[in-house]
């Protein structure tokens, strides 16, 4: 006996419950990259070629509502150093301009709270350097601060440097 619905086979296929996720993410540059790296939802990605500073405040307002997990931290730094220089200026930036600044902090790491220096831009663990405490007003691990961009100057030396862009006015 051949239990086999054929009737079933002259139906389309139901919509996938991922497709408009697939479709936000199928287009993505290194900006939005960053903004899912940081914890944007698929559908509050901007489609537009273009930031305006009014978008950027939304974006920014956005992260600031939800706290971010280990792993967004440092990219949501990032994006929040990215869409402050948008949300302060008066004029709309490229999404191309965002993509060329994105890739500025490609080498750098940030100390997460959690006392693990990340990559910048996906959040991954590099190193731990300790617990976090109070020192001299600021959250420190170390010679670390909390929320402050490293780069790698030596075998062992790290230089704390200020953000790429963050001077930069529109």
């Amino acid at each position: 006996m051949l239990l086999c619905p054929l009737a079933c086979a002259s139906h389309p296929p139901a919509p996938s419950a991922y497709s408009s996720t697939r479709d936000a993410l199928a287009d993505l540059d290194e900006f939005g990259a960053l903004l899912v790296k940081a914890g944007l939802p698929a559908e509050l990605l901007p489609k537009e070629r273009e930031v305006s500073p009014e978008l950027a405040r939304k974006l920014r307002m956005h992260f600031h509502l939800v706290p971010p997990s280990a792993a967004q931290y440092a990219p949501r730094l990032v994006a929040d150093v990215l869409l402050l220089g948008v949300a302060s200026g008066k004029e709309s930036v490229a999404r191309a301009e965002l993509d060329r600044r994105v890739q500025e902090f490609q080498s750098l790491v940030v100390l997460r709270p959690d006392g693990y220096l990340a990559s910048a831009l996906s959040g991954r663990e590099q190193l731990c350097v300790g617990p976090v405490e109070v020192q001299e007003g600021a959250y420190r691990a170390g010679i670390f601060e909390v929320g402050t961009f490293y780069k790698k100057a030596g075998s062992n030396d790290w230089q704390p440097i200020a953000a790429p862009g963050a001077a930069r006015s529109q």
